[in-house]
């Protein structure tokens, strides 16, 4: 029995749930934003906005320019992980291995639950009818389905809006290789194409029938794993359930630039409490972290170290992330900031011999849960005072290898 991996896109996403909620969006341009102000940028757009060229990371005053019907509108991540919930329901009877990839993504094991490549397609586009009919007429999806989770997203990601494609031989595999750009391919962005190049690797079917030692040689194991995607051969498994992050982090994009570092403090609390309440939600614990900010122009500042004791508290985040911020000159008026943590690991049952830092981790905990049955920000720490319109709830875009 051959394996059977599905891969399903919804289609414009975020722009598609406000078009359903709101009939009077259908058929118009619509863009979804991080905050509705001229310098904020959208997060999703509709079918129509796109052929208006407004793109993900367009700035919403540029997409007012491109199209002055443009609708904008502020993003809401509780509608969106809702109608993503009855998405998955759906999903999950038909396999019992399904893994989320991203708010509007997922793989699907369909192996030993359908015969055949025929009958997955079948079931592809029962799905499709399903999402339509039970979580929103507006709603659309794209379905790859192949032998490997690469082959399964490649098709779904290459397959027409709304469609289905299945890469079910090694010769399909082939005609859909031929002449693709390889910056189609999942893992490969602008600077590995020039380096693949240089190798005179120019399309998908290139690096397919390059020598396995030579792109091993050249790009190390990452050069292998690209190889062996194009190859079919397996890298990973569909696992079910989210896989344990890497790193946890948030950035802003300020409605006002600004060098005013009080202001930039504040913001950057509130952004660390949203990360300590991530990482102390997953259980988690960090040993090193990352803090940048954008300018208005010229690049940034960002700097990535390693933390002499385990964080887990928002204030152990936030004291390293602003003496960061106190001891560096701001050359102009920063547009953007961010802070993660990394390095994480389960959080252990051996405490500080220091009863005041257990204390803080318990309150901490405390006040997580109170939020938790409550609402956010229900308990606020004094320094997130007034802070109610900075780094609202956002919806993360993440993505797994």
């Amino acid at each position: 029995m051959p394996r059977i991996i599905m891969h399903i896109d919804m289609n414009s996403y975020f722009a598609s749930v406000e078009q359903q909620a709101n009939p009077f969006l259908r058929g118009r341009s619509v863009g979804v934003c991080s905050y509705l102000s001229p310098g904020g940028c959208i997060i999703a757009s509709s079918a129509e906005a796109k052929a208006r060229g407004i793109k993900t990371g367009c700035r919403a005053d540029k997409a007012r320019i491109l199209d002055p019907d443009v609708v904008l509108l502020e993003n809401e991540p509780a509608k969106y992980r809702s109608t993503t919930e009855k998405i998955f329901a759906i999903l999950k009877s038909y396999s019992g291995t399904i893994e989320p990839y991203s708010i509007d993504e997922a793989f699907i094991d369909l192996t030993g639950w359908v015969s055949d490549y025929a009958k997955a397609a079948c079931l592809a586009r029962e799905i499709q009818s399903r999402i339509k009919d039970e979580v929103g007429e507006w709603l659309n999806c794209s379905i790859g389905i192949s032998w490997t989770k690469f082959l399964a997203k490649f098709a779904g990601d290459i397959a027409p809006k709304k469609g289905v494609l299945t890469i079910d031989s090694n010769e399909k595999l082939v005609e859909v290789l031929r002449d693709r750009p390889l910056c189609d391919a999942w893992g490969i962005n602008v600077r590995t194409e020039a380096r693949l190049n240089i190798l005179g690797i120019k399309d998908l079917l290139d690096l397919r029938n390059f020598r396995e030692d030579k792109i091993r040689h050249s790009l190390g194991r990452y050069g292998q794993y690209l190889w062996s995607n194009v190859n079919g051969i397996e890298i990973s498994q569909v696992s079910d359930g989210s896989p344990a992050p890497k790193s946890i982090g948030h950035s802003y994009c300020l409605p006002k630039k600004t060098t005013d570092k009080k202001y930039l403090s504040q913001v950057l609390y509130k952004l660390c409490e949203k990360t300590g309440r991530r990482l102390r939600g997953n259980g988690l614990e960090a040993s090193s972290m990352h803090i940048g900010w954008s300018y208005i122009r010229d690049g940034g500042y960002f700097r990535s170290f390693k933390t002499k004791e385990k964080l887990f508290t928002t204030e152990e985040i936030f004291r390293h992330a602003n003496q960061v911020l106190e001891k560096t000159q701001l050359i102009m008026p920063v547009r953007m900031l961010a802070v993660s943590v990394g390095t994480l690991l389960p959080v252990t049952s051996q405490l500080s011999l220091f009863e005041d830092y257990i204390s803080k981790k318990e309150l901490s905990l405390a006040i997580d849960k109170i939020n938790d049955k409550y609402r956010e920000y229900t308990v606020v720490r004094g320094q997130m005072f007034n802070t109610g319109d900075m780094a609202r709830d956002r919806i993360g875009f993440r993505k797994i290898g």
